[in-house]
């Protein structure tokens, strides 16, 4: 028999996908589970894929995405950021497959990994696929509201850290990262 790599196997369980799970089809439950809207896809959106189907534009794209999505990105994202090129733009199916392919661009077996928790639990858990080491910095709740404890933070950032993941603002907590915590975190201070 075969069996998944102990690493996958060791994975936590998704507590948002056992409330999916238990929820699914419930009318006396407001769904905030998993971020879907109230709303299905708009018709334009559903019409632009049908449209492409109809089409015959089903077969494999270029591996970095289709071009003109990627330089329609790339001319959205110049706008933004000066210098910004369309090769350095990637169109993935979702957002999962974009932080898994990044995670592993950056990250190797046996690496140390810092996250700022809570965090979408697949995005916990990726490193972990990889064989990463994986420590965790708590968000903290006090009478004004959500905020990080940045020495406890910079105590984890041990020479040899590979990536740091903060989820800004965060879900679920809607905590965001200010521009103060942000220089302090760049800095080391």
């Amino acid at each position: 028999m075969i069996t998944a790599r102990p690493a996958v196997r060791a994975l936590a369980a998704s507590k948002i996908r056992e409330l999916f799970n238990s929820g699914i089809g419930r009318s006396d439950i407001l769904p905030f589970w998993v971020g879907e809207p109230d709303e299905p896809t708009p018709e334009f959106i559903r019409k632009a894929g049908m449209d492409s189907i109809a089409a015959g534009e089903t077969f494999y794209t270029h591996n970095l995405g289709i071009p003109e999505i990627r330089a329609a990105l790339s001319d959205y994202l110049g706008g933004l950021h000066k210098g910004f090129r369309t090769q350095e733009v990637v169109a993935t199916s979702a957002g999962v497959n974009a932080l898994m392919l990044a995670t592993q661009l950056l990250v190797d077996p046996g690496e140390r990994v810092v996250e700022v928790v809570p965090l979408w639990p697949n995005l916990q858990e990726i490193p972990r696929i990889l064989g990463a080491e994986v420590d965790t910095v708590a968000l903290k709740f006090s009478p004004a509201g959500w905020r990080l404890d940045l020495n406890e933070l910079m105590q984890k950032l041990k020479p040899g850290t590979r990536a740091l993941y903060i989820n800004s603002p965060n879900n679920p907590t809607g905590w965001t990262i200010s521009r103060k915590e942000q220089v302090l975190a760049r800095d080391g201070n």
